[in-house]
């Protein structure tokens, strides 16, 4: 763990979760269908874009939330400074997605983004709406995905998170989103949708990234390399 920068810190904090890329523990369900080996290439891919691309010192902090109590290698190696990491710690998703949103307010940050790593696409551009959306009128911001779920959420600093992420929150089905919504609406929060932002799950969404690579061949490379490798291609 690296200790978080007190001085002059921002009053904003980007979270990341993810887990060290170990073929076998990531992307399962990808994984049968295109097997164990790719699906864990794909997934230092996404990582690695992912590290290099949502950092902005100055305007938030950026932290990595690992499930294992410690970092491994690879996620110690790709997440250099600017980036702290913290482990999510246990409980459910909901309990450390709450965790690590009471931890940051406890270190002094009032707006809160969290992001899964499932997302390679995601760009500095969607976090800089998030936290202009939290800055503004809105109390509870998503990134929906195309499946149900969503990318990203934030919050702003007068929102209890356990009443956003509630124990009947249905986690990791298309019912995830509207879920999250429907209790932060309920407690009287401002939601506000971000632009969608798709995640990687299945072979199927893979089809979406490859879309957004073509309309911008400059998004996310390693995780466009890794892909044109699954796909036969090459990257010329």
């Amino acid at each position: 763990m690296r200790p978080s920068q007190a001085v002059n810190a921002p009053t904003k904090r980007f979270i990341l979760f993810a887990r060290e890329p170990v073929r076998g523990r990531v992307k399962t369900r990808l994984a049968r269908e295109i097997g164990p080996a790719a699906a864990t290439s794909l997934y230092e891919a996404f990582l690695s874009d992912l590290a290099a691309s949502l950092t902005a010192p100055g305007q938030w902090d950026a932290v990595l939330a690992h499930v294992e109590f410690d970092a491994g290698p690879y996620l110690l190696a790709t997440f250099r400074p600017p980036w702290d990491l913290v482990p999510q710690g246990e409980g459910s998703l909901g309990d450390r997605l709450a965790r690590a949103v009471v931890r940051a307010r406890m270190e002094g940050r009032r707006d809160v983004l969290i992001a899964g790593s499932d997302a390679p696409t995601l760009t500095v551009e969607d976090l800089s709406e998030g936290f202009d959306a939290l800055g503004g009128k809105s109390d509870v911001v998503f990134a929906p995905a195309p499946d149900g779920g969503f990318s990203l959420v934030g919050m702003r600093g007068n929102v209890d998170p356990a009443a956003v992420f509630q124990a009947g929150v249905r986690w990791s089905s298309e019912h995830a989103l509207a879920d999250c919504r429907r209790s932060a609406e309920a407690t009287g929060y401002r939601v506000r949708l971000l632009s969608t932002v798709p995640d990687v799950d299945e072979i199927t969404d893979l089809g979406r990234v490859e879309a957004l690579f073509a309309a911008d061949p400059d998004l996310a490379p390693a995780t466009r390399r890794a892909l044109l490798a699954l796909l036969g291609r090459s990257a010329g």
